[in-house]
Formats: structure tokens, sequence, C-alpha cells
């Protein structure tokens, strides 16, 4: 007995399974996300009404609509924000207690598996009817807006980790992505939070500022649609950007609103690849912190690219999709519980206004040449009237 006491974690390991803690010592901890999970959101499977989704709801309905869009949807309210900020609100208020700490810690298993059951939700097949010009310019937008934001955060000398989280969410155009890049880029949870509300906050700028732009411009309504969905942030801004341009735009970028979502994957896989290649050509620079621990490409990331070209292929039902989707749901609302409940206030606001700065002049840079790009488009005749 003495001999196990002292022997080193190595010795004593057999399996991947002893890494873990008992059932006993992370039973606390998962309840803790649970119940911070049910009352966040309106759950698959859970009846209750008493969640700060419906609660965000209500107020929208006594708010009335912004420009066609509920507000709380504007400031991105969903599975993974709800919980995530419940958790914040209870942690800090309330502390938490070291006996929840051991449950908490589930998070780095349950952020793996929620993207990897996410692949099935990414169907690019089903944007082949935009045609060809408004695919490659959703892709090119997106390539080109992590690049300017990772050079941007170089320039700025803002931690490459926080960085690339961000590149992660602008480029995309969803918050979702800066949490989905979190285990990939070894981000610190003050980052994560930090890079979000950043995405969150240009977005709500860039959704008054690009039809103020547009407008001195002369494409049509239809591909400012496109201008708002592949310029602003998550897609409830992007519509309430091109109701602002008119009717029609904003009923066209609910159809081009498909080609920006089905490519995300290959938003986030790119920053992931990017700085994991930097890591690997200079192993011992000691500034390049983003992906730092991992020494060759992840076997779960490869899981989720398998499950992602099976998707492509329709090799996926649509029951199978939808029961996988509401899997996904309780999964990243467990794990954002428990990132909230992990971070401070003190956490989120150390990382400072930096990263601010290099997402609204990356985003800025963005609408510009988008606006650039459609506009000689349209002159030239790659997208029709």
């Amino acid at each position: 007995m003495a001999q196990s006491a002292t022997a080193t974690y190595d010795d004593r390991r057999r399996s991947f399974l002893s890494s873990l803690y008992s059932f006993g010592k992370t039973f606390p901890g998962l309840m803790a996300m649970l119940f911070i999970a049910v009352f966040a959101n309106n759950l698959p499977g859970v009846p209750n009404p008493f969640t700060l989704s419906n609660l965000f709801a209500w107020l929208d309905g006594v708010i009335g609509p912004l420009n066609h869009q509920p507000m709380f949807q504007l400031l991105n309210s969903n599975f993974v924000w709800n919980p995530l900020l419940l958790g914040l609100i209870i942690g800090n208020l309330f502390g938490v207690p070291n006996i929840w700490k051991p449950g908490l810690s589930y998070i780095h298993m349950l952020m793996p598996l929620g993207i990897i059951m996410l692949a099935p939700h990414f169907i690019v097949p089903h944007a082949a009817k935009l045609g060809v010009w408004p695919i490659i310019i959703c892709t090119g937008s997106m390539f080109l807006t992590a690049s300017i934001t990772l050079a941007l955060a170089r320039v700025f000398k803002l931690d490459d980790r926080h960085g690339s989280i961000i590149a992660g969410g602008l480029s995309t155009g969803d918050p979702h992505a800066c949490a989905i890049l979190m285990p990939l880029i070894k981000a610190k949870g003050g980052q994560v939070v930090n890079a979000v509300i950043c995405v969150i906050g240009f977005g709500l700028i860039s959704m008054i500022v690009l039809p103020m732009v547009g407008s001195m411009t002369n494409i049509p309504e239809k591909y400012m649609g496109l201008a708002a969905i592949v310029g602003v942030g998550n897609g409830h801004q992007a519509l309430f950007a091109a109701f602002q341009s008119g009717y029609e735009a904003g009923r066209f970028a609910f159809w081009f609103d498909i080609g920006r979502h089905v490519i995300m994957p290959a938003g986030f896989l790119y920053v992931f690849i990017f700085m994991f290649i930097r890591k690997l050509r200079s192993p011992n620079n000691s500034e390049i912190k983003a992906t730092r621990g991992i020494k060759r490409f992840p076997i779960w990331l490869g899981v989720f690219i398998f499950c992602w070209i099976l998707a492509c292929l329709h090799l996926f039902k649509e029951p199978a999709h939808h029961a996988i989707f509401n899997m996904v749901q309780w999964d990243f609302s467990l794990a954002a519980a428990a990132l909230g409940l992990s971070i401070s206030f003190k956490e989120i606001i150390a990382v400072g206004y930096k990263g601010f700065i290099v997402t609204c002049i990356a985003g800025f840079l963005r609408i510009l040449l988008i606006l650039g790009a459609i506009f000689l488009c349209v002159k030239t005749g790659l997208l029709p009237i």
C-alpha cells in the first residue's frame, strides 16, 4: 500500500480512464452543470417553463422586434451563451465550492464530443442552389477575415490564443466558433468569453455601419443581403443589417445565410491548422502558445472531419440529423455551464481591450473588401441582377 501511494501517475495508469475522477467525486459538479443547463435552456426532453431562454423570449415579446429581429437574439442568446451567462453569474456572486471542481473538469471531454456531433449539421450541398460566385464570396470572406485577424493580432502583440479565438468567431460570423476552438487552441476561459464579447459587440456595431456604407454604392438590394450575411456577425445581426438596406435584402439574406452556415467548419479548421503548423515550425518559440501541448493532429478532430464528409454525402438521414443536434444542445449546455462556473469576471477583464480593437479593424476591413468584391461582381455580370 505504501508503494502504491508513492507511485507516480505513469506507474498507476492502466488506461485513459485512469485519469478520470471517481463518480463520487464528480457527482456534485455534474449536478451543478445539469441544473444550470436545465434552467438556462429549453432542452429536449425537459418541459421546464422556468428557463433563462423563456425569460428572454418573454422580454423580446414585451420589447417588440427591432428591425424584424428579437433583441436577445441580436445579443446571441442561445443554448451555449445562456448557460455560460448563468454559470458566470452564479460562480462570481456565490462562488464555486471545491467539491464541484472535479465534475467541472468534464468540460474537456464534453467539448470535443460536442464538436464531433456538430458534423451532420453542416451539409455543404445544401448551398449548391446559391450559385458559384456567392459560395466563392462566402468562402473567400471567411479565409480572408481569419488571415487578416491573425495578422493584426501579431501586430498588436495580442496573445496568439486570444487572437485565434477571435479569428475563428469573426471569420465564421458565429460566436459559437470561439467555444469550438477552445480545446483546439488551448485557450483560457477568460480569453474565450472576452473573444465572444468582442465578436458580438462588433456585430452590433457592424449591423448599423454596413447598411450606411452600402447605401453609398449601387449594389442591388438582393446582394446587400449577401453583404450583410458575410460582413456582419451572427445570423440575427446580419438580418437586422439586411432589412435596414431594404425588404428585398432581408428576404435574400435568409437565402444566402445557407452558404455561410454550411462552410463554417472550414473557417475554424483553417484557424486551427494555421496555428498548429506555425507551432510545429517554431516549437521553441515561447511567444507561440496556441495549440501548445498538441503534438499531433487530434484524432477526435479527424472524426469530426470524417463525419462532416459523410453528412455532405447525405449519409445521415433527416431524423438522425435532428436527434444528433438535440444531443449537441445537451452537450454544449453542460460544457458552457462548466465554463461559466470556472471563470471569474477578473479573468475576462484582465485579457484587456486590444482584442476588441483587432476585431473592429479586421471587421471593418472585411466590410469594405466585401462591398468592393460584390460591386465588381455585379458590374461584370458575375452576379446577375
